[in-house]
C-alpha cells in the first residue's frame, strides 16, 4: 500500500467546502472520483484542513492510500486532466506509511484579502471581502499582536465548532497595505478553530472602524465568550496559503 501526498490549489467558489456532502458539490467529493478513474479504487483523501464553502486554497495538503502503481507524477497528470478548472493539482508525492496530512501539520498559514475602498470589484468579487468605511490599519495591526503566542481563543470559535479544548498558538500575524485599496492579512499557527481566522478578522475590522476600541481587545480574548467578538468575515475573502510538515 503506497502513501500519496497531493498539493492542491483550488477556488472554493462553486463548492460546499472540502468535505464530501450529500448532494452537494466539494472539493473532496471531486478529487476522489477523479483519482477512482484513474486508480479504479475508492480512495479516502484526507486534507490538512477542511475549508468551508467558498473558501480556497493555494497550498491545500491531502494524502490517500493506494494500492496503483501508477507513477506520482503520471498520477498528477491525469487527475488533472480529469479536473474542473477551478481545481488544480500542483505537486503529487509519495510519502511515508506514518504521514498524515492532518495530524502531521506542524504550521499552517491563512492569508485573508480585504478590500478597502469606495466601491467594490467585479474581478476580485468573489476573492476578497468589500468594506466601504476607510479603516485603521495602525489600529488593526496593534491589536493583532494580542493574538500571538498561546492562548484559549474560545471567543473566536463557531459555536458548532467540535474541538476537545480551545487552546491555541498563533506564530505571526501580519497586515499589509496593497495598491487599489487592498489589505493583506496573513496569521501563521500550529492549528485553528472551526472560523477561528474569519473571526478574529471580522473583529480587527471592527476595530479599525472604531467600533470595538483596541485597548478593549485583550479583554475580548480573556473573557472566552463569543459573544464579545466581532462578526465572522465572510470566506471569500479567505486563502488556506500554506502548510507546513
Amino acid at each position: 500500500m503506497r502513501n500519496i501526498k497531493l498539493l492542491i490549489e483550488y477556488q472554493g467558489t462553486n463548492y460546499a467546502g472540502w468535505q464530501i456532502q450529500q448532494n452537494l458539490p466539494t472539493i473532496q467529493g471531486t478529487i476522489q472520483e477523479k483519482v477512482k478513474i484513474i486508480t479504479g479504487e475508492d480512495i479516502k483523501l484526507t486534507a490538512s484542513s477542511r475549508t468551508d464553502a467558498g473558501v480556497h486554497a493555494l497550498g491545500q495538503v491531502a494524502n490517500f492510500c493506494t494500492e496503483s502503481h501508477i507513477p506520482p507524477h503520471s498520477m498528477q497528470m491525469g487527475i488533472n486532466a480529469l479536473l474542473p478548472d477551478d481545481i488544480v493539482i500542483k505537486d503529487a508525492a509519495e510519502v511515508s506509511p506514518d504521514f498524515d496530512s492532518r495530524r502531521s501539520a506542524k504550521a499552517k498559514t491563512y492569508r485573508y484579502l480585504i478590500l478597502n475602498r469606495s466601491y467594490p470589484s467585479a474581478i476580485y468579487r468573489n476573492f476578497s471581502w468589500h468594506v466601504f468605511q476607510k479603516l485603521n490599519i495602525d489600529a488593526m495591526r496593534t491589536a493583532a499582536t494580542y493574538l500571538i503566542g498561546k492562548k484559549d481563543f474560545t471567543s473566536f470559535r463557531a459555536s458548532e465548532c467540535d474541538a476537545m479544548h480551545f487552546v491555541r498558538e498563533i506564530l505571526s500575524f501580519s497586515i499589509e497595505k496593497k495598491d487599489d485599496g487592498f489589505l493583506e492579512l496573513e496569521v501563521k499557527g500550529t492549528a485553528f478553530l472551526r472560523h477561528m481566522v474569519r473571526i478574529m478578522v471580522g473583529t480587527l475590522t471592527a476595530i479599525g472602524k472604531g467600533k470595538i476600541k483596541v485597548k478593549e481587545f485583550q479583554t475580548i480574548i480573556d473573557a472566552k465568550d463569543r459573544r464579545l467578538a466581532g462578526m465572522t468575515a465572510p470566506p471569500q475573502g479567505l486563502f488556506l496559503k500554506e502548510v507546513e510538515y
